[in-house]
């Protein structure tokens, strides 16, 4: 790898770090309006839901965040890759989301997976999986 490739993954983790915890403030914070105008353009998946046109985020994020109880999520373990195309790059990582009721305890273990845009550093793609989740 030369040291200009080497810039490039280095900038783009930086940049997909950013996108990917300013995701996870707002829904900690269940900030509808935020969370759409960071992904009002992208593909959002989630378990058995999601959206894939601008018109359908806010219901989608309302929805999704309409529980009264507080939650957390920290995240872990992010991967930057070159995506499929030029000036793409795709990013795992792992996610552990706490709910307070009023103690917290551990609510969800899942996996974010995105594809961005690095001429705007734009979320194409957002994919949300969940890996267990307390019953």
């Amino acid at each position: 790898m030369t040291c200009s490739q080497l810039q490039g993954v280095v900038s783009a983790r930086h940049w997909i770090s950013n996108l990917l915890h300013t995701y996870v403030d707002f829904a900690d914070r269940k900030d509808v309006d935020g969370a759409v105008g960071l992904l009002a353009s992208a593909r959002v998946s989630f378990p058995g839901t999601g959206f894939d046109h601008p018109d359908d985020a806010e219901k989608f994020f309302a929805e999704l965040w309409k529980s009264p109880v507080a939650h957390r999520h920290d995240v872990s373990n992010l991967v930057v890759l070159a995506g499929s195309g030029p000036r793409v790059w795709k990013a795992h990582a792992h996610y552990t989301r706490w709910v307070f009721e009023p103690d917290p305890s551990v609510h969800t273990l899942g996996e974010y997976t995105m594809v961005v845009d690095e001429r705007d550093w734009s979320i194409i793609e957002l994919a949300v999986t969940r890996t267990w989740t307390r019953s």
